[in-house]
């Protein structure tokens, strides 16, 4: 039985690495996001300070609490393969976890289904390779799940601490975590309603770390920098206000709903936790750690389309939680038995259970242009595998050559992807693409190097777009124009005189 669990279990590592390798072999420079995280990282490493290198003497991050930033600043100079690996490591660690989990509540088979459906899903293997704190979050609740979940510690106190710290950390990680936190919560009150002395305690050791750590690091951003705190909750809490320049906050609920299903859970997750939720209500199966695994995916869909950003990545972390649902809810090993005494029913349930896991895996069935290897994959994974370098590879370039040909404290100006730029540059920057006329006028005013890389100004109209145009025209000359095989990128350089 040992021998046929860690069988089990290499099978579940390899194929969580098999999912991931494409990314490992072919990307190679680091996109938008992984470019402002490498950035706060190097900062912390020089000043111990998050600071993005945005002006002469930088700006606060405060964006998300800090804990993945720290930590990646200590190994954040041993390239970009490594930092995303030391994700990789993370991610199988969750799987794991996933699998003790399930394996522990609804037996063997519960925990290799569970630990296999999330080890193959796409959007899961995508950060899974990636230089962000969604997974490092995620090992942290699952590890708060399966203490809360341990069953033989009944309500001790050891339980509950040990819950606690794990949720603190994972807010630490992502702030986005409250939610499960709160469910966690409901999970509690259900468990322990007959027990109100056990029920407070609980809640106090479960709950009031995360919250306490929340609070902590809001008092300490306050202590660093007020104003980037106090604008950095005015964001947060105009969360579900509606607006704003970026595309993600005006999309429809219509629309909204077509990218949970299509980006993030993609079509194999959506068939196998629809067809779990209804196995489990047609046999009565639902208990109280349902209040868990249903109710964290349900309650953090619904609170998403009342937050203005609409963004997947904010919904990562239901993704294991359906995934040990579906495992657990379905009877499988039942359902096992069943098929074995017929073979015609082990034929089509072998086939629909590979049909399952290939549409639950990155790959996909082609609906027109077969010889693409494009159209096998999942559209965001595809992107990630195939775009990310001939789209951000110029803007390497850029930046590289910028190193070479700045001093060291010289600041540059780019119109749009000024993360990437900078961040292989080495240099600070101001970036464009955001600013009203007047703030973007005055920036060029104070510019000697300008990155020209993408014409895009979200707050400014076609004349005023012209009257930029004509400035750039008038007061800078070509220095450099960095091509490669997609794409090209103008460098100004301030006129003399």
């Amino acid at each position: 039985m040992q021998s046929t669990g860690k069988s089990w279990g290499v099978v579940i590592v390899l194929l969580t690495l098999l999912a991931q390798l494409p990314l490992m072999l072919k990307v190679k420079i680091v996109e938008y996001d992984e470019a402002i995280f490498c950035d706060v990282a190097r900062n912390i490493r020089y000043t111990g300070l998050p600071l993005r290198s945005i002006g002469r003497d930088g700006v606060f991050f405060f964006d998300h609490t800090l804990l993945y930033l720290y930590l990646l600043s200590t190994y954040v100079g041993a390239g970009t393969f490594f930092c995303r690996g030391i994700t990789t490591l993370f991610s199988l660690c969750c799987v794991f976890l996933v699998y003790i989990i399930g394996h522990r509540v609804g037996g063997r088979i519960a925990g290799f289904i569970s630990a296999l459906v999330v080890g193959v899903q796409p959007f899961f293997a995508l950060y899974s390779f990636f230089i962000r704190m969604e997974i490092f979050c995620l090992f942290f609740l699952l590890a708060g799940l399966a203490v809360l979940s341990l069953e033989a510690w009944g309500i001790s106190n050891k339980k509950m601490v040990i819950t606690g710290v794990a949720l603190a950390i994972a807010v630490l990680f992502k702030e986005i975590a409250l939610v499960f936190v709160a469910i966690c919560g409901v999970y509690i009150l259900v468990k322990f309603r007959k027990d109100r002395l056990a029920l407070g305690k609980a809640l106090l050791l479960v709950v009031a770390p995360p919250v306490l750590a929340l609070l902590v690091w809001g008092i300490w951003c306050w202590h660093l920098s007020p104003e980037a705190f106090i604008a950095v909750m005015q964001r947060w809490m105009g969360a579900a206000a509606m607006g704003g320049q970026d595309p993600r906050s005006s999309l429809t609920p219509l629309q909204w709903m077509r990218r949970i299903v299509v980006e993030l859970l993609g079509p194999g997750l959506t068939i196998l936790w629809a067809g779990a939720v209804v196995y489990s209500v047609v046999r009565k199966r639902l208990e109280a750690l349902d209040w868990i695994l249903l109710g964290y995916p349900g309650g953090a869909i619904l609170l998403s389309f009342f937050i203005r950003l609409k963004e997947p990545r904010h919904l990562i972390g239901i993704l294991p939680v359906i995934a040990l649902f579906i495992g657990i809810k379905v009877e499988w090993e039942s359902l096992w038995i069943q098929m074995q005494g017929n073979r015609l029913r082990q034929i089509i349930s072998t086939i629909l259970a590979l049909m399952l896991v290939f549409s639950a895996s990155p790959m996909r069935l082609p609906l027109r242009n077969v010889s693409d290897p494009r159209s096998w994959l999942d559209p965001l994974y595809a992107w990630r595998l195939f775009e990310n370098d001939r789209y951000y590879n110029v803007l390497r370039l850029t930046g590289l050559y910028l190193q070479n040909h700045t001093e060291p404290k010289e600041i540059i100006t780019v119109v749009h992807e000024a993360t990437v730029t900078a961040y292989y540059a080495n240099r600070h920057y101001n970036m464009l693409y955001t600013l009203p006329l007047e703030r973007v006028m005055q920036v060029l005013a104070g510019t000697r190097y300008l990155v020209w890389d993408h014409e895009v100004f979200l707050a400014l109209n076609e004349g005023q777009i012209y009257v930029v145009r004509e400035y750039v025209n008038q007061h800078f000359e070509v220095e450099q124009v960095i091509r490669d095989d997609y794409r090209e990128v103008t460098i100004y350089r301030r006129r003399e005189g």
